[in-house]
């Protein structure tokens, strides 16, 4: 048996031994691998540090020509000029006082018969200026000036507002655009469209409605939604056929009312997140005011608004989508007695199809303050190009049927571009 079993321990002993030389040159192979990347690391730590040394001794001669050049006696040389070689800090103002300052520019191009005769196909339509800025710790102020060759310089708001009042009230005083739903408090220059809806233009004018006086706003405390009433007591707006009557003769509306009649408006809004992704906006409206230039007679208007917005939050720059309706209720008091009932809305919707491209589209319906025997409808559709959030061009189409039963197609352009820090507008 011994026989048998002494040649097996001496091939397994051999076999060891091949294994164990085999082992240790391949361990010697990967130390002299990384021994070879230490020093490849070496090098390159040692050539870098060599420049890091030249440049900072460049910096060094550099210092000490500075500061022989400044021991140097130079000429006498007018009271406050610098001599040559000094180190001068630039003289500039501190910029915090100053407010920001912003321009919108607003180009529109038109074409089709459903404009006035003497419209140009190619106009500069606006050019808005916004400063604003904050007047201490408890107010603001805010201000945008309208100019265009047409109307020449309008001043379109200009407010104070108070953010720290007792009981959580915000107030805001001066001219401002009324709060009356959500697409009239936004400046034409920034609304998506190169018009304003038919039942916008029909009660409150081409210009929106706005007025001088006081606004209160108020956050609602609950644990359910977010609730917020404003209430607004302003001077009879100007130019508004809602709060008007007009006169043919002077091809104008005349202001009704007195010193002391008011345009009264009280809004309640709420905001909902529906999802992660969407959220919606509601709010109900009711504003008063004469149209009588005696004060006797009034209007009253009811409106409500709805936005829905879906905007997913892992393509949030590359698709969106705007959905806002307005509907408006007007009650206009006769001089013989009773009232004209009328109404009027809009809704559009406004998708965004990819990262700087939106397409989309709006539907009017109006009467008029002053009668519902007539009324207007419209459509109208639009391509966006938005290369960055300050710049906009948009191609429209809008067919109009108006009180002739007739319909007007019209094709628009709209070019608009921000430069300087202009504030958001309400969301």
């Amino acid at each position: 048996m011994e026989r048998v079993w002494k040649p097996v321990r001496v091939a397994v002993t051999v076999m060891m031994i091949l294994a164990g030389q085999t082992a240790a040159q391949a361990q010697a192979a990967d130390t002299t691998a990384t021994a070879i990347q230490l020093d490849a690391r070496i090098d390159s730590l040692a050539v870098q540090l060599r420049q890091a040394q030249e440049a900072i001794e460049q910096q060094q001669a550099l210092i000490e020509i500075l500061i022989q050049t400044q021991a140097q006696p130079s000429p006498a040389l007018p009271q406050g000029m610098p001599a040559v070689g000094q180190l001068v800090a630039p003289q500039q103002a501190s910029n915090l006082l100053n407010p920001n300052i912003s321009l919108i520019g607003d180009i529109r191009a038109q074409a089709g018969r459903d404009f006035a005769p003497d419209t140009r196909a190619f106009t500069l339509h606006e050019a808005e200026i916004g400063i604003q800025a904050p007047i201490d710790p408890f107010a603001r102020a805010d201000a945008f000036i309208a100019m265009s060759p047409e109307e020449g310089v309008d001043l379109e708001e200009m407010y104070i507002t108070f953010q720290t009042l007792p009981l959580g009230l915000l107030a805001k005083i001066g001219k401002f655009r009324s709060n009356f739903g959500k697409f009239n408090r936004t400046h034409g220059p920034e609304t998506p469209f190169s018009d304003r809806p038919l039942v916008t233009e029909n009660y409150f004018g081409e210009e929106g409605l706005a007025g001088v006086g006081v606004s209160l706003s108020l956050l609602i405390p609950n644990p359910w939604v977010y609730l917020n009433l404003d209430a607004e007591f302003t001077a009879n707006p100007e130019e508004t056929p809602a709060f008007a009557i007009f006169d043919s003769t002077a091809g104008a509306f005349l202001t009704g009312g007195r010193r002391r009649d008011l345009l009264y408006l009280t809004r309640l809004g709420t905001f909902l997140d529906l999802s992660e992704s969407t959220n919606l906006t509601l709010g109900a409206t009711y504003a008063t005011g004469v149209h009588a230039p005696a004060g006797a007679l009034r209007t009253h208007i009811e409106g409500l608004d709805l936005t829905l917005r879906w905007q997913p939050l892992r393509r949030a720059i590359y698709t969106s989508i705007e959905w806002q309706t307005e509907l408006l209720f007007s009650q206009r008091e006769q001089p013989g007695g009773g009232r004209v009932n009328s109404s009027g809305l809009f809704s559009y919707i406004d998708w965004q199809i990819l990262r700087r491209w939106h397409i989309g589209a709006r539907y009017d319906f109006t009467q008029f303050p002053d009668t519902n025997v007539a009324d207007e409808q419209g459509v109208l559709g639009f391509l966006t190009f938005t290369p960055s959030e300050f710049s906009m061009i948009t191609v429209q189409g809008r067919g109009v049927r108006r009180t002739d039963g007739a319909w007007h197609g019209v094709g628009m352009m709209k070019i608009t571009f921000n430069i300087g820090s202009h504030g958001a507008h309400p969301y």
